[in-house]
C-alpha cells in the first residue's frame, strides 16, 4: 500500500510539472508569436529599396523626418510618460481603466499620422527609423491589450505594463529608431567635414580624452548607441546627456568623482536623473556655439 501510494504521488508530481513547464512553454510560444506578428506587418516597409548616394541624408531629408516621424513620435512620448504617472497614482479602478484606453488612443493616433507619410529612399536609415517608430507604437498599443485590469491598482497596473515584454520591445523599438535618427545627422555632418567619420560606434571603455575630441554630431550619435544598449527609454533627447557628460567633465565633477569613462559618468547620471529634457540648450552657447549642426528645432529653439 505505502508503494502504491509513494508511485501515485510520484505520478501526480510529474504530472504537475509536466503541465507547468507545458503552461510556461505555450505562454512564452504565444508571446513571441506575438510580437513576430506584428513585425510581419511591416516587413513590406523594410523591403523598400534604399541606398545611400552622396545625395542620401541631405538637410531636407532631416527635416522631413522631424515634423512628419520624431516629433509626432515624441508626442506620444510626453503624454505616454504623463499617463503612465497619472496611473501610477489612480486609485480608482474607473481612472485606472480611462488612462490606459487614453495610451491606446494616443498612440493609434499617432501611428495613423506616421503611417500616411513617406521616408526618402535616398535616405534608407530614415525610412527603417520610421517602421521602427510604427513597430513601437503599435506594441505600446497592443501591450494595453494584454493586462487584465481586474482589481489591481493603478501603480500595479503601470509596474505589470512596465513589465510586460510587447512594451520593452515597443521601447527597444523606439531607441532603435532614435539611433538611426542621430546616425543620419553624423552622415549629414561628415559630408561637409571630412575630419567627421560618417560610421562609429560607441565603445564601452571609452575614455573621457577620446570623448572630448568629438564633434557634437559625433558625440550625439554616442549616446544614441549607449541609449538603446542600454535600453534607455526616457523623456530626454542624446543631445541633452551629450550636454550633461560635457559639464560634468568641464566643472571637474567627474575628475573629483574619478570617473574615467563616459560610461561611468553616465551611469552616476542616471542613477541620480540629474539628466532632464532641454539641457541642450542650456549649454549650448557654452559649449556648442561654434558646432556644425543640422536646422532642426530641437537644436535652434530657444
Amino acid at each position: 500500500m505505502q508503494k502504491k501510494s509513494f508511485r501515485f504521488e510520484l505520478l501526480f508530481m510529474l504530472g504537475f510539472l509536466f503541465t507547468l513547464v507545458a503552461a510556461f512553454g505555450t505562454f512564452f510560444l504565444g508571446l513571441q508569436m506575438g510580437i513576430k506578428q506584428t513585425e510581419a506587418k511591416y516587413a513590406h516597409l523594410t523591403d523598400r529599396v534604399g541606398f545611400e548616394t552622396t545625395a542620401s541624408y541631405e538637410q531636407q531629408d532631416l527635416v522631413a523626418y522631424y515634423y512628419v516621424v520624431f516629433q509626432p513620435y515624441e508626442q506620444f512620448k510626453d503624454e505616454y510618460f504623463g499617463l503612465i504617472d497619472q496611473l501610477s497614482r489612480s486609485d480608482s479602478r474607473l481612472t485606472s481603466i480611462g488612462i490606459m484606453k487614453d495610451i491606446r488612443s494616443a498612440s493609434r493616433k499617432q501611428y495613423d499620422q506616421i503611417q500616411a507619410q513617406s521616408i526618402t529612399v535616398s535616405s534608407p536609415l530614415l525610412q527603417d527609423a520610421q517602421t521602427d517608430v510604427l513597430k513601437s507604437l503599435k506594441l505600446f498599443d497592443e501591450s494595453i491589450g494584454r493586462i487584465e485590469v481586474g482589481n489591481q491598482s493603478g501603480a500595479q497596473l503601470a509596474k505589470l505594463l512596465a513589465q510586460d515584454e510587447f512594451t520593452k520591445n515597443a521601447e527597444k523599438y523606439g531607441l532603435n529608431a532614435q539611433q538611426k535618427y542621430y546616425t543620419s545627422m553624423m552622415k549629414w555632418a561628415a559630408k561637409s567635414n571630412k575630419s567627421i567619420p560618417a560610421d562609429i560606434a560607441f565603445q564601452d571603455g571609452m575614455s573621457i580624452k577620446e570623448w572630448s575630441n568629438y564633434p557634437l554630431a559625433v558625440k550625439n550619435k554616442i549616446v544614441s548607441d549607449l541609449m538603446a544598449g542600454s535600453h534607455l527609454y526616457v523623456s530626454y533627447l542624446p543631445q541633452d546627456m551629450t550636454a550633461k557628460i560635457d559639464q560634468m567633465i568641464d566643472s571637474g565633477k567627474a575628475s573629483s568623482l574619478k570617473l574615467n569613462s563616459v560610461s561611468s559618468i553616465v551611469k552616476v547620471l542616471t542613477d541620480t536623473e540629474a539628466v532632464h529634457g532641454k539641457e541642450f540648450l542650456r549649454w549650448k552657447s557654452t559649449y556648442y556655439a561654434a558646432e556644425f549642426m543640422p536646422e532642426l528645432p530641437f537644436f535652434t529653439e530657444q
